[in-house]
C-alpha cells in the first residue's frame, strides 16, 4: 500500500472476509476460513490479517463456550501458505515480521479462553496443519481426500508458523521428526494413530463429532483441555521423553538426512537443530528461534529454486496447451502394443488409474514379463500402505483385472487411445501404426513411446497423421514423474489436448516438446554422457567421473545412468543424435564396443560396471576391452563436473533457441523430473544464470580451445551474455 493511499480520507470498501464467525447452538461459534479470491484456502498476508480481526470478534463475544475451526470450501481444509509469496520474498526482516505476526495470531487462537477444535476435511498441509495445531484438539474425516502434513521441507524451508514447536509436544519427537523431515502427509486414521488428531470420523458427521469433542473439552478444567502427547509404549516414551533417547533420535535423524541430501538441502538439518535447541524451552522462546531460522531459509537460494520447480510443475499440470475451446477426449480404454518391462510399467500405471489396458505382443513370454512387472509394482505400492491383507488382495486383483494380455489386435476398435512401446526401429513402429489405424475408431488417438525417433517420420503413410503424437515415458514408469508429449508438425490440437490430459490423469507431469531429435531430455543428456565417455578415453576413472556428478547433486553418475538405461538403448539414441548433430555428438565408439561384447548394463550383469546381487562394482577388464589410456589423477575442485554440466547448459540453450519447448522453465522442469538434475539448483538454465552467463561463455570458449568445436557456445547464450541477460526471469516481488 502506498503512502498516498493511506492518507485517503475515504477508506476503500473492506474486501470480503477470509475468516468469518458463524454462531452455532449452545454458545458455540464456528470460525470458518473461506478465502474469497482462491479456489482453495491459502494462508497469505490477507488471511493472517483477517484472522486477527476474527479472533478479536471471538474474544469480545459474551457467553462463548467453544469454537470449531472449519473450512468453507467443500472437501478442502487449508492447502498451506502462499507459495508464490514465499518465492517472491527476498528481505529477511520482512519475512521475520510476517512469521512473528502469524505466531502472534496463532497464539491468540491457542489461548482464546474457550476450547477450540479443528474440523478437518480434505487437504490440510503446511500452515493449515499449523493452524490446526494451535487448536486444543482436532478431528478429521476418514475420506481419502483428507491428507494432513507439513511439506515445507520440499520447498527448502521447515514449518515456521509454530509447527516445529507444537508438533513434537503433541506427537512426540520421533513422529514429529518423521513428518517434518520427509514432508509426507497422513490420512486421518494414521494421523489419529500417532495422536496428531483426536478422532477420525465419517465426513458426514464431521461437524457433529467436532462439536461433541468440544463439549467434552468444555467439561474439563481449563488446564487439561489441550490434547497432549501419549506414549505408545515404553520404548517410544524413552525416545520421546528421556534426554538419552532424544539425543539418539536426533543424531540418527541428522545422519540419515545428511546421507539422503548430501548436505545440499539446508532445511532438514536446520529443522533438526531448531527442534534440538527448543525441546526443553518454553513455547514462546522456541517460536522465536523457529522464526529466526526459517527466515534465513526463505530468502536463501535453495528455497527459491525449489519454489520455482514447484510452480513450474503446477503450471504443467494446469495450463492449457492448445486452444482452450478444444476439450480433450476421455480415455477409458488404452491399447498398448509392446510388452516387456516398459509395457508392464505402462500397463500398471494405466490400470492403477482405472483405465482398462489391453496389452498386445507377438511373444507370449513378453506378455508374461509385462504381467510380472505390473504385479511386482502393484505389490511394492500396496506393501507400503497399512491396510488389511484381504483389502490389499482385493485391490491387487481389481487392478490386475484391468490389464488384458493378448497376442492379437482384437479389441483395438474399442480403445480411446493406442500407444506403442515396441523396439526403437522406425520401420517396425510404422508397421504397428499402420495396423492400428485401420482397426481403431476415427476419433481415437495414436501415440508413440519413442525416445528419439521423429514423430513426423513415424506418421508417414498414415491416412490421418494428425492423430499421432509422442508420449515418452521415462523408466521406471512408476517412479519417474515426467512425460514428454511430442507435437509433430501435423499433430492436431485435439490430439495434443487429449494426450496432455491423459498424462495428468495418470499423475504425471507433462512437458510439451517439438518433434526434434532426442526431444529435450535425451538431447540434453547425450552431450553430458558423451563428455563422460570422452573423459574415460582421456584416462579418468569411471568411479571418479560418477562421484563428481553425485557431489554436484545428481542422483547417479553418468556411467551409472548408462548401465541402468541399457547401453543398447543409449547407443540407438546416440546414433539418432549423432546423425542429427555430428559436429558436437561424435560416434559413441565405446558404447559400440561394449554392446558388441554383449555388455548392455545392469540387465546383462555387465556394462561399464559389473553388476551382481543389486550391487555394482568397477570392472578391471574394462580398460583393456576399450583400449583406454593409463589412468589420470582427478583434477582439483569441480573441474570434471563443470565440464559435463557446461555441455548440458550449452545444449539446453540450443533447445531454447530452436523453440523445442515454450520457455526455459519447461527445460528446467524436464531435466529435474526426467533426468534428476538437482532440484536445489533450480534446473539447468537457472543454474547457468546463477553462475553468470558471461562466465559460462568464457568457460565454454576455453574448453573449445582445449577440447574442440563441440564446446562452441550456443548463439543464444552468447547474445544473452553480451547483453547481461538471463535465461530465466528473476522471482517476482510481492505487490
Amino acid at each position: 500500500m502506498t503512502e498516498s493511499a493511506t492518507r485517503m480520507t475515504e477508506a476503500p470498501p473492506r474486501p470480503a472476509s477470509v475468516f468469518r464467525v458463524e454462531p452455532a447452538a449452545r454458545g458455540i461459534a464456528h470460525l470458518v476460513m473461506d478465502h474469497p479470491d482462491r479456489s482453495v484456502n491459502v494462508l497469505d498476508a490477507d488471511a493472517i490479517a483477517d484472522l486477527e480481526r476474527a479472533l478479536a470478534e471471538l474474544e469480545a463475544r459474551a457467553g462463548l463456550r467453544g469454537v470449531v475451526l472449519r473450512s468453507g470450501k467443500r472437501g478442502s481444509f487449508i492447502a498451506g501458505a502462499d507459495i508464490a509469496a514465499i518465492g517472491g520474498l527476498t528481505d529477511r526482516e520482512q519475512v521475520l515480521a510476517l512469521v512473528r505476526r502469524a505466531h502472534a495470531a496463532f497464539a491468540r487462537l491457542a489461548t482464546l479462553g474457550s476450547p477450540t477444535v479443528a474440523a478437518i476435511d480434505g487437504v490440510c498441509l503446511g500452515g493449515g496443519t499449523e493452524l490446526a495445531l494451535a487448536c486444543d484438539s482436532r478431528v478429521a474425516s476418514e475420506e481419502s481426500r483428507t491428507q494432513i502434513g507439513l511439506p515445507e521441507v520440499l520447498l527448502g524451508i521447515f514449518p515456521g508458523f509454530g509447527g516445529s514447536q507444537r508438533l513434537p509436544r503433541l506427537v512426540g519427537l520421533s513422529a514429529a521428526l518423521d513428518l517434518i523431515l520427509t514432508g509426507r502427509a497422513l490420512d486421518a486414521r494414521r494421523a489419529a494413530r500417532i495422536g496428531l488428531i483426536a478422532r477420525a470420523v465419517p465426513a458426514a458427521w464431521l461437524i457433529e463429532r467436532a462439536e461433541e469433542r468440544l463439549e467434552a473439552l468444555i467439561a474439563l478444567p481449563a488446564a487439561r483441555r489441550r490434547d497432549r502427547y501419549r506414549s505408545r509404549g515404553f520404548a517410544a516414551w524413552c525416545v520421546d521423553r528421556t534426554p538419552f533417547g532424544q539425543t539418539l533420535a536426533l543424531n540418527r535423524a541428522r545422519a540419515m538426512t545428511r546421507a539422503r541430501t548430501g548436505g545440499h538441502y539446508p532445511a532438514p538439518l536446520a529443522a533438526i537443530d531448531v527442534i534440538e535447541r527448543t525441546l526443553r524451552l518454553p513455547l514462546e522462546a522456541g517460536l522465536a528461534i523457529e522464526a529466526a531460522r526459517v527466515s534465513d531459509l526463505v530468502v536463501g537460494p535453495v528455497c527459491k529454486s525449489l519454489v520455482r520447480i514447484f510452480q513450474l510443475s503446477e503450471r504443467a499440470k494446469k495450463d492449457a496447451v492448445a486452444d482452450p475451446a478444444i476439450a480433450p477426449a476421455p480415455v477409458r480404454t488404452l491399447m498398448l502394443v509392446g510388452a516387456g518391462v516398459m509395457g508392464g510399467g505402462i500397463a500398471e500405471l494405466v490400470s492403477r488409474h482405472g483405465i482398462e489396458a489391453r496389452v498386445r505382443d507377438l511373444k507370449p513370454e513378453a506378455l508374461t514379463h509385462a504381467l510380472v512387472t505390473a504385479r511386482g509394482v502393484i505389490a511394492e505400492r500396496l506393501g507400503r500402505r497399512r491396510m488389511p491383507a484381504a483389502e490389499r488382495e482385493r485391490e491387487r486383483r481389481a487392478q490386475m483385472a484391468r490389464i488384458q494380455p493378448t497376442l492379437e489386435l482384437t479389441g483395438a476398435g474399442r480403445a480411446d487411445f493406442a500407444m506403442e512401446a515396441v523396439v526403437e526401429d522406425l520401420d517396425v513402429k510404422r508397421r504397428v501404426f499402420a495396423e492400428l489405424e485401420v482397426r481403431m475408431r476415427d476419433d481415437a488417438v495414436l501415440a508413440t513411446n519413442t525416445s528419439s525417433l521423429s514423430v513426423d517420420a513415424l506418421a508417414a503413410g498414415l491416412a490421418h497423421p494428425e492423430r499421432l503424437c509422442g508420449f515418452h515415458f521415462f523408466n521406471p514408469v512408476h517412479r519417474m514423474p515426467l512425460v514428454e508429449v511430442v507435437r509433430s508438425a501435423r499433430t492436431s490440437d485435439r490430439t495434443l489436448a487429449t494426450a496432455v490430459a491423459l498424462a495428468r490423469a495418470l499423475g504425471k507431469t507433462p512437458v510439451v516438446v517439438a518433434d526434434s531429435p532426442g526431444f529435450v531430455v535425451n538431447r540434453i543428456l547425450m552431450p553430458y554422457l558423451g563428455e563422460a565417455i570422452a573423459m574415460l578415453g582421456e584416462g579418468y576413472a569411471i568411479a571418479d567421473v560418477d562421484l563428481a556428478m553425485r557431489r554436484f547433486g545428481m542422483p547417479m553418475g553418468p556411467f551409472e545412468v548408462l548401465d541402468e538405461v541399457g547401453l543398447d538403448v543409449a547407443l540407438k539414441v546416440a546414433g539418432v543424435l549423432g546423425r542429427a548433430f555430428p559436429d558436437r555428438m561424435p560416434p559413441a565408439t565405446a558404447l559400440e564396443t561394449l554392446v558388441a561384447a554383449g555388455r548392455l548394463g545392469r540387465k546383462t550383469g555387465a556394462g561399464f560396471y559389473r553388476h551382481r546381487g543389486g550391487r555394482r562394482r568397477p570392472d578391471p577388464a574394462l580398460r583393456s576391452l576399450l583400449r583406454l589410456e593409463r589412468g589420470r589423477r582427478v583434477p582439483g575442485g569441480d573441474t570434471l563436473a563443470e565440464r559435463m554440466v557446461l555441455a548440458m547448459i550449452n545444449e539446453s540453450a540450443r533447445c531454447l533457441e530452436e523453440k523445442v519447448v515454450a520457455d526455459a522453465g519447461a527445460i528446467d522442469l524436464a531435466m529435474v523430473f526426467g533426468a534428476g538434475f538437482p532440484p536445489f539448483r533450480g534446473g539447468v538454465l537457472r543454474h547457468a544464470d546463477s553462475i553468470g552467463l558471461a562466465r559460462v561463455e568464457a568457460r565454454l570458449i576455453a574448453l573449445k580451445a582445449e577440447k574442440g568445436e563441440r564446446f562452441t557456445p550456443a548463439a543464444l547464450l552468447s547474445r544473452l551474455a553480451a547483453s547481461g541477460g538471463t535465461f530465466t526471469a528473476p522471482p517476482a516481488l510481492p505487490a
